[in-house]
């Protein structure tokens, strides 16, 4: 995991991921992406790349809002929750050879976790 400045954590860029999800889609095929619109009228991206995700269909999340994300640190599996109690989970997928990104999440300001 990295993040493009040292002095923001994971969780204080997460505790700021709060909005409504304004588009859903799958995109190339078996991975996903989301854009939430915070208060403040900031887009957030999140996409996956080399992850396990759930639900299947990110469309389902098109109007829901997020209240909340963490990530674990050692697993690196993030989790996305929303006011309806619908959870949204990236899995990493691991592979020994690859240094491959799994997921990002990319903030109004321009940082990246990833």
């Amino acid at each position: 995991m990295a993040i493009v400045t040292s002095d923001t954590s994971a969780a204080a860029l997460l505790g700021r991921f709060r909005g409504q999800v304004t588009k859903a889609r799958l995109t190339y095929p078996e991975r996903a992406a989301f854009n939430v619109t915070d208060a403040k009228g900031g887009n957030w991206y999140l996409a996956t790349w080399d992850a396990d995700y759930l639900p299947a269909d990110p469309e389902i999340l098109l109007g829901k809002t997020v209240v909340g994300a963490n990530l674990d640190e050692e697993s690196e599996v993030l989790t996305v929750d929303f006011s309806d109690e619908t959870v949204f989970t990236a899995t990493p997928v691991v592979h020994e050879d690859e240094d491959v990104e799994n997921w990002g999440l990319f903030t109004p300001e321009g940082l990246v976790l990833i």
